[in-house]
């Protein structure tokens, strides 16, 4: 764990492509590794973060497209390494997912207040479109009427981030894949292909930031909030006639780009935060239903999961065919984590998962089943052999986040097989040839590559201390609430994690004397510092906000019992 935590460190520093026998990639750090490796900057050191996050932020355009190169100083960017225009269009999922995680960490709610610049070249309308009027003198930032840089708030960026996404969808009213989603191997499907996977994604981001807005409320006494003018087309229509009509949805977001794509007057409204909290929940909640009734496909058997993709041709990818079953683990993560999958289906899920992806002792959970097909309506990645890279390797990072999706849920031994499996195959060395860490991909061998490109190291140090040992950050509070199997404790039933939060140092001792499996303790009784005592609240700890900032003493230790 060491190692790991070391990983995005590395990346940070290096980027993602420095290593000699990395084969792709051209060094340097892309948007999606920006926000992932502060993931686990924020539980190793999150007083560091606050003007990382800040600055990165400076990359998104109005149009909710956004710069993917980071440039040599805080806060620049560049539109693509290699002058190819392009949009993944999980890009505007990622910041706020680092950005919920920074306030649970810091509680600093007034982030989402801090005012920042927006990215702005010759490439609009959503990258489908040139301004042959830009120029150098012009800068690479927005700029109003006046001429004068405009600077929006974080929150600004993020709602116009995930409603562009909201209102991009295709003939299946799921959110358009363009060049690549979270795979960037899926790049051959920009005219009708379909992320339903990330569309999962992107309702849960508006169903939390709906959760968050109502807690900044709470928390700063505002009831309102200011946003670009502009903005509320995307906000106000709020009618089932349009969320359900791809046209009319597309329309939207049409009218938005054209209002932004050229000069802004930079007028602000202020709108009501419950107002805009529901209309939020309303579009999430849409999002889910239709994924629910829409995207289920099943086997022979009746074992089921959800589709995650639509092709080039405008066909759905996954499911029973006739050469074999094609299932991805991209659509069930998301579906997953997000909670667009109940707890029945959640189950179907995991049963589908080990029968078809399940990889003993190469990793755990592959990216794919074979397709046996070159699918070139998809992407590069059938192109590869089958059980290497992106087609059918087990995916650390995915494969992580399936693990980090299950303990969200409450699936603790189902969350734990799966992170133990990339332990376990990294940890044997005669078969991975890898150094510590985790490796991007296992092949069908078992054999680990790219050591350090892979940001499933944020992922797997944030799945171990805030789901397994449940140390975690809740807008500002201490949440403990221990996930750990009975394998997890050593021979005196001791577990015990060392963690910064909010200046404090705690060390935190669960002990399992009577040698209990998750789901069978509760936690009994809670000593802080040998003498003040806590009372459990639903199988919880809670460390308000309040007494961490009273608090002088800034090294504690937490001893929870179990029964």
């Amino acid at each position: 764990m060491k190692w790991v935590s070391f990983q995005p460190e590395l990346r940070r520093i290096f980027g993602c492509s420095f290593l000699p026998h990395h084969d792709y990639g051209r060094g340097g750090r892309g948007w999606r590794d920006l926000w992932q490796d502060c993931l686990a900057l924020l539980l190793t050191d999150p007083t560091q973060v606050r003007d990382m996050l800040v600055n990165n932020f400076k990359g998104v355009r109005l149009d909710g497209t956004n710069a993917t190169i980071i440039g040599d100083k805080k806060g620049e960017f560049k539109a693509d390494r290699n002058g190819i225009p392009r949009v993944w269009m999980d890009h505007g999922f990622w910041p706020f997912l680092t950005v919920k995680l920074y306030m649970d960490q810091t509680g600093d709610l007034d982030i989402l207040n801090e005012k920042v610049s927006y990215f702005k070249d010759a490439l609009i309308n959503r990258v489908t479109k040139r301004d042959e009027e830009h120029s150098k003198e012009y800068g690479l930032e927005q700029k109003n009427a006046k001429g004068e840089v405009y600077k929006g708030t974080i929150l600004e960026h993020i709602l116009l981030e995930n409603l562009c996404a909201f209102y991009d969808v295709g003939a299946h009213n799921e959110i358009r894949i363009l060049n690549a989603d979270w795979n960037d191997a899926l790049d051959m499907a920009p005219d009708k292909g379909e992320s339903v996977a990330f569309t999962c994604g992107y309702a849960g981001n508006l169903k939390e930031l709906a959760t968050y807005l109502r807690i900044y409320k709470a928390k700063t006494g505002r009831s309102k909030v200011s946003i670009l003018k502009e903005l509320l087309i995307l906000l106000e229509e709020d009618s089932i006639l349009v969320y359900g009509n791809p046209a009319k949805r597309r329309k939207v977001l049409e009218k938005y780009v054209q209002a932004v794509s050229d000069e802004i007057l930079g007028e602000t409204v202020l709108v009501e935060i419950e107002k805009i909290s529901v209309l939020l929940e309303h579009k999430a909640d849409f999002m889910m239903k239709q994924i629910r009734e829409e995207e289920w496909v099943t086997d022979k058997e009746g074992n089921g999961w959800f589709n995650g993709y639509y092709d080039n041709n405008g066909i759905r990818v996954e499911g029973d065919f006739e050469n074999g079953v094609r299932m991805m683990l991209t659509g069930q993560v998301f579906s997953i984590m997000s909670g667009t999958a109940k707890k029945e289906s959640v189950a179907s899920i995991v049963k589908s998962c080990d029968k078809y992806l399940y990889k003993k002792g190469l990793g755990g959970y592959a990216l794919n089943t074979d397709f046996k097909d070159l699918r070139l309506d998809l992407g590069r990645m059938f192109g590869f052999a089958y059980g290497e890279k992106e087609n059918g390797a087990v995916f650390s990072h995915m494969a992580v986040m399936y693990a980090n999706a299950l303990y969200k849920r409450g699936f603790v031994k189902e969350g734990y097989k799966a992170i133990n499996e990339l332990f376990m195959a990294s940890d044997n060395f005669e078969i991975s040839n890898i150094y510590p860490g985790v490796p991007e991909y296992f092949n069908e061998k078992g054999k680990g590559l790219y050591s350090y490109l892979t940001g499933a190291a944020s992922w797997y140090l944030l799945t171990m201390v805030t789901e397994a040992f449940g140390v975690r950050g809740n807008a500002g509070d201490l949440y403990i609430e221990p996930k750990l199997l009975k394998e997890q404790f050593d021979e005196e039933g001791i577990a015990a994690i060392q963690v910064p939060f909010r200046g404090h140092r705690f060390k935190v001792v669960f002990k399992n004397t009577k040698h209990k499996d998750y789901g069978d303790y509760s936690i009994s009784n809670v000593i802080i510092d040998s003498t003040s005592k806590v009372k459990p609240q639903k199988n919880q700890v809670i460390i308000p906000e309040k007494l961490l900032i009273d608090w002088n003493e800034k090294d504690h230790i937490v001893e929870i019992e179990l029964k």
